[in-house]
């Protein structure tokens, strides 16, 4: 799995940009903070990873953060627009394919897995951006 900085390397080659663009881009006023993460291999701040989804709306945080997934969320069509989460799909293919084959339903069970262990991820994720804010929201106040 790559590391934080080569996923910004990445990041940035795909977007024809290059750090000091990229970091402006981003809000900052000069590109330090992202030579940093590069030439240091270190890990970008909640606030650097928020700006850099802000900026670029296409970026997938989970890649960002994790590695897992794609580097780009896949665009939506004006009909993909209402949302259905994975697991009522799961349901409703899950209803289709009920009394119909054996093979399908192992095959059901077996994405219903994974999907609790994606949600389980993104909830770890989620979880551990939130303590990094927090923690830097307790330095800020001198707590």
């Amino acid at each position: 799995m790559s590391t934080h900085a080569q996923r910004i390397v990445d990041l940035i080659n795909q977007l024809n940009l290059n750090p000091r663009s990229f970091a402006i881009e981003c809000g900052y006023s000069q590109g330090t903070t992202i030579y940093s993460i590069i030439k240091r291999g270190g890990k970008p701040s909640a606030s650097t990873i928020e700006k850099i989804c802000n900026r670029f709306p296409q970026v997938n945080r989970e890649w960002l953060v994790t590695g897992y997934g794609n580097m780009f969320l896949a665009t939506a069509s004006s009909e993909d627009e209402i949302t259905v989460t994975a697991k009522q799909t799961l349901k409703g293919i899950s209803e289709i394919i009920k009394n119909k084959d054996v093979f399908a339903k192992q095959l059901f069970v077996r994405l219903e897995k994974k999907i609790d262990e994606l949600s389980a991820r993104i909830f770890g994720v989620e979880v551990v951006l939130g303590l990094d804010v927090k923690k830097k929201q307790k330095k800020k106040n001198g707590i």
